[in-house]
């Protein structure tokens, strides 16, 4: 995979050279994200409650080429992701909450296509493609004493005996961080693609503020199958079966530092075109006029 995305880079630095590219541009950039994890399981579970967090994306590198209307980029970075959602009792008051965090190694490829061009400011759409690799994984649950809306197949073969069941749910006891899921239990690797705008504001001749925003969607299951076996024969007791994607919208501002090739060779053309030497021959181009005589 890592070779395929070098050969990419490659092509894209030889595609600029031989299309006369304008820019060239390397920097970082930090962010946020906010996580939609769509999960039918969750959604038929009345113990959960959607809630929607911010979570920290901590750093990234940028490499850009930019052309006359369009550009690449490649911009790896540490991505948090995941939706957190409140643990609610059987007249839906808040207990307690179920976190999911995932963080990944992310490898976007992306182009961008422009859409307002001035000399110091442009917008543009920005379609992506990306790996990520997982480095972590953690999904949780903590809650009060209350009484929860257990569903009925889950009752039957894995309830704890301090978990008491009445005719309108069950009496839980207190819990705090029950793991239900580790970084086993996620597949090692995540395909993502992601559509946005971003805007790159040029702050002096050599460098450049960027704003970008991007809504990605996950194209896999992010759990294994050994754990979907699980929850389909209802071996889990805070989670029912269900198709889970993940979807996060992802903030970032960067800067970089970029050198404006076409710029570089205009003025050198300038330099030599503004300031001619004028041309003096040592000898005329023509017969030296006599000075003597002719002989008779």
């Amino acid at each position: 995979m890592f070779n395929t995305y070098l050969t990419i880079l490659l092509v894209f630095t030889f595609v600029s050279g031989w299309a006369q590219t304008r820019t060239f541009s390397l920097g970082i950039f930090t962010g946020i994200t906010s996580s939609y994890t769509y999960d039918d399981g969750i959604g038929k579970d009345q113990r959960y409650q959607s809630r929607h967090d911010v979570k920290f994306a901590p750093m990234g590198i940028n490499y850009e080429i930019d052309f006359d209307n369009v550009g690449f980029l490649v911009s790896p970075g540490l991505t948090t992701i995941g939706q957190n959602f409140h643990v609610v009792n059987t007249t839906g008051g808040h207990e307690g909450v179920r976190k999911i965090n995932l963080q990944y190694l992310n490898i976007p490829i992306a182009c961008k296509l422009r859409i307002i061009d001035m000399s110091f400011f442009r917008v543009s759409f920005i379609g992506s493609v990306s790996a990520a690799y997982l480095l972590k994984g953690k999904e949780s649950v903590s809650h009060n004493d209350a009484k929860l809306k257990i569903p009925d197949e889950i009752v039957p073969p894995i309830l704890p005996p301090d978990y008491i069941r009445e005719y309108d749910g069950v009496l839980s006891p207190v819990v705090r961080k029950y793991s239900m899921l580790t970084k086993n239990d996620f597949k090692p690797m995540q395909f993502f693609v992601a559509a946005g705008l971003r805007s790159d504001w040029d702050m002096s001749e050599s460098w450049r503020v960027s704003f970008d925003l991007r809504l990605n969607y996950g194209l896999l299951e992010p759990r294994k199958d050994t754990y979907l076996t699980k929850l389909s024969t209802y071996q889990t007791l805070y989670d029912i079966a269900g198709n889970r994607r993940d979807m996060f919208a992802q903030f970032t501002i960067g800067i970089s530092k970029y050198v404006d090739v076409e710029k570089n060779d205009r003025e050198k053309k300038k330099k030599i075109k503004g300031s001619p030497k004028k041309y003096t021959p040592k000898r005329y181009p023509w017969p030296k006029p006599r000075n003597a005589k002719p002989k008779g």
